[in-house]
């Protein structure tokens, strides 16, 4: 089967102060997002299958955002022209060569703090959110409010990833189990960063699994 596994997507209208978001990863069977090292090309961990389901993913969305080490670590990453593509970086030190800004440069943007934004100056599209540090919920606000973005795509990485679960603004989960085991204390997973607390943990609502071969896939819901 080479058809991405999803027909018609349809999501919720979104909420007025941010986008509806989404995140759309591909892991092992013990949760690693990576096959090599954090910062080497993951591009083969999901099979031709989960490629095309990505790509069904992201046309139906109005932007995608990604991490700075996502970017770094798969440099031929690009989009469909017409959707627009941010990455977080707080310092903006970027290789503003990559096919990530080169290609369709207008629908490129960079979420930045103060500092990061003042080293782009003239050279990328800026979103300021935050002073020293990034402002995820002020960069979702602008991104809806002011560049009017109804849908946004999430694809990583693990840190990206837990720091908008732990704001509690992603609405929908996507995930691809690849039939592989990794291993690594270390290695990135879905989501990282900090350990949430026995009575705050996320709870989600299992929308659809699709099994194809030996891989499955995965919707769930936030339950609110």
């Amino acid at each position: 089967m080479t058809e991405p596994v999803y027909g018609h997507l349809e999501f919720p209208a979104a909420p007025a102060e941010r986008p509806y978001a989404y995140i759309n990863m591909v892991t092992t069977i013990d949760g690693k997002s990576v096959t090599g090292m954090r910062t080497e090309d993951v591009q083969d961990l999901g099979s031709s299958l989960d490629h095309a389901t990505m790509r069904t993913i992201e046309a139906t969305a109005d932007a995608v955002l990604i991490g700075a080490g996502s970017l770094r670590a798969t440099a031929k990453l690009q989009y469909a022209p017409r959707l627009a593509r941010f990455v977080v970086s707080r310092s903006g030190d970027l290789d503003l060569s990559s096919p990530f800004f080169v290609k369709s440069p207008e629908n490129a943007w960079v979420v930045t703090a103060r500092a990061g934004a003042k080293r782009l100056e003239g050279r990328a599209h800026c979103l300021v959110a935050g002073e020293a540090d990034v402002d995820l919920t002020e960069a979702l606000r602008r991104m809806r409010v002011e560049m009017g973005i109804g849908r946004l795509l999430i694809e990583g990485g693990s840190e990206l990833n837990a720091s908008l679960l732990a704001l509690d603004v992603v609405d929908e989960l996507f995930l691809t189990l690849a039939p592989l085991v990794k291993l690594g204390r270390t290695t990135p997973t879905y989501a990282d960063g900090e350990a949430l607390s026995r009575g705050a943990l996320l709870g989600f609502g299992l929308l659809s699994s699709i099994s194809v071969g030996d891989e499955v896939f995965l919707r769930y819901k936030r339950l609110r």
